[in-house]
């Protein structure tokens, strides 16, 4: 963030995309929160196992704004990418887009 402050200090404008996470681990729980989780926004809770396992989104006129990833890890990335997408979110369209499966690769034989 500072180089492209500095760059646009001066005079080039650099865009900055980055967009920051937090986290915690409370004793065996854990979350990751990702743009916006404000309570004041609409929220979808897509929960694997109520309230110990799930993701809820923050949305604002159709977009994600926020992501919280309760128990849920290594998800940051897909979360940021999901942010980014214009898209028309629904409850519907996000039931089970976090978290993104990893493909599995098969060994040579």
């Amino acid at each position: 963030m500072g180089k492209v402050a500095g760059w646009n200090m001066a005079g080039k404008a650099e865009p900055y995309h980055h967009l920051p996470f937090f986290y915690s681990d409370l004793f065996e729980l854990g979350y990751e929160a990702v743009g916006e989780v404000d309570s004041r926004l609409e929220t979808f809770a897509d929960w694997k196992r109520p309230n110990e396992e799930g993701v809820i989104y923050y949305l604002q006129d159709a977009r994600v704004r926020g992501v919280l990833l309760w128990n849920v890890w290594e998800q940051v990335e897909a979360a940021r990418q999901l942010i980014a997408e214009p898209g028309v979110f629904t409850s519907q369209n996000l039931k089970g887009r976090l978290p993104v499966k990893k493909t599995e690769t098969k060994p040579d034989s």
